[in-house]
């Protein structure tokens, strides 16, 4: 999985949004670890919307587990982000995603212009037929899985998990 991660990684200009992972989620630190500068990460604040920091940025445990960057760290704009790489509990062959349901994630993606690239970072075993979706759901553009990346756009075929097209 990181090796195709990284592969399409390469394919992309500017600042990553990645996440650092949480009990279930995929580990992808590693790929942080080769060059943190260029990656950002999120805070979740007390209250408002996921702010964007540098991954290189001085970090503290939130309540759930998982790394963050401090309050006072620099912030980043949207437009900073070239792409987002986003956890999920599952998501669907159409890029569907059922989060944890605070819709955090939703609400960051739907901030960013649309032709960002959103990729969705997964198990086999986390990819359904079909997740239940809401109105305000943000699709993926991408998902990776130990099987390779698959372009899950409308507009492109998509690659089941024995990897026929359908």
């Amino acid at each position: 999985m990181r090796s195709a991660l990284a592969e399409l990684l390469r394919s992309i200009d500017g600042i990553v949004l990645a996440y650092r992972s949480i009990p279930g989620e995929p580990d992808i630190d590693p790929l942080l670890g080769g060059s943190p500068e260029r990656f950002a990460l999120t805070r979740t604040p007390e209250r408002g919307p996921l702010t964007l920091h540098p991954a290189t940025a001085a970090a503290e445990r939130h309540r759930f587990g998982f790394e963050q960057p401090v309050a006072t760290a620099p912030e980043l704009a949207d437009d900073d982000i070239a792409a987002v790489l986003v956890p999920g509990r599952a998501f669907d062959h159409a890029g569907g995603r059922l989060g944890r349901g605070q819709g955090h994630y939703d609400r960051l993606l739907a901030r960013l212009p649309a032709e960002r690239p959103r990729i969705g970072i997964a198990t086999l075993a986390t990819v359904l037929a079909v997740v239940p979706t809401e109105d305000h759901d943000v699709r993926m553009t991408h998902l990776v899985t130990e099987a390779g990346v698959r372009d899950v756009r409308p507009t492109h075929p998509r690659r089941t998990a024995c990897g026929a097209t359908s």
